[in-house]
């Protein structure tokens, strides 16, 4: 659940790397948003892997950062998971969290498809990625040409600057960035529908906030996973008609 935007391509220009840096920090400090260029990062740790350049923006206390961090080809890459590609000890324990959270899925869609089978009530709806039992190289090479950045709580201005941004940078200096906005606002510009469905995602998460905090505390004992998922969609049963 929640409004992301997540964007991947190539520089028309690898060399324009120092430029686009230089650009972008000056936008972000008109803005009053922090910044950090990649030797910044570096130097903090907030960045483990070489061989990449670029700057991080943040825009807002309540959105993930803004990255735009580049290999010697000019390629967008995620640092996270560039990171892994080098890091065999990190990425073995990448691997494991992600088989258990597949395993853990497999298991919840299985008991839920069962439940609907013989009738059972509204399900809450868990968007997750199909995963491989253990992701190999392959997955982490692609894991690295894509970012993402999550704005929804920080609010629709928030939202609309970081578009405004990242078409900026498609115009200017990466024709072919690909942008994939949840609320559809990068391609359609319609402000009045990103703010409806902003107001929905922040009614949906605190709905199933207090659901979660209900089932919790109508529990009076040691619960299995199945059973306190259980316990949360009888909770959001009886609040669905408050989306309303």
């Amino acid at each position: 659940m929640g409004i992301s935007i997540a964007y991947s391509g190539k520089l028309r220009d690898p060399t324009v790397v120092p430029e686009l840096v230089a650009d972008l920090a000056a936008k972000a400090a008109a803005a009053g948003w922090p910044s950090k260029t990649m030797k910044e990062l570096v130097a903090e740790r907030r960045v483990t892997c070489s061989g990449l350049e670029g700057i991080t923006l943040y825009p807002h206390r309540e959105c993930e950062p803004l990255h735009f961090h580049f290999d010697g080809e000019g390629t967008f890459i995620n640092h996270t998971y560039h990171a892994l590609l080098s890091d065999s000890k990190m990425a073995d324990m990448m691997r494991q969290a992600l088989a258990e959270s597949a395993a853990i899925t497999r298991n919840l869609t299985r008991a839920a498809q069962e439940k609907a089978g013989r009738g059972g009530g509204p399900r809450v709806s868990v968007g997750v990625p199909s995963l491989p039992e253990a992701p190999g190289v392959e997955f982490f090479k692609e894991g690295s040409r894509y970012n993402w950045t999550k704005t929804q709580f920080a609010g629709p201005k928030v939202h609309v600057a970081v578009c405004a941004i990242l078409r900026y940078v498609k115009q200017r200096y990466a024709p072919e960035l690909d942008v994939k906005d949840d609320s559809g606002y990068f391609v359609d510009g319609d402000y009045e529908k990103l703010e409806g469905q902003l107001a929905y995602v922040e009614r949906l998460t605190s709905l199933a906030s207090q659901a979660i905090e209900a089932a919790a505390a109508a529990s009076k004992g040691p619960m299995t996973l199945d059973a306190f998922v259980d316990r949360i969609n009888e909770e959001l049963a009886e609040a669905k008609d408050k989306l309303h």
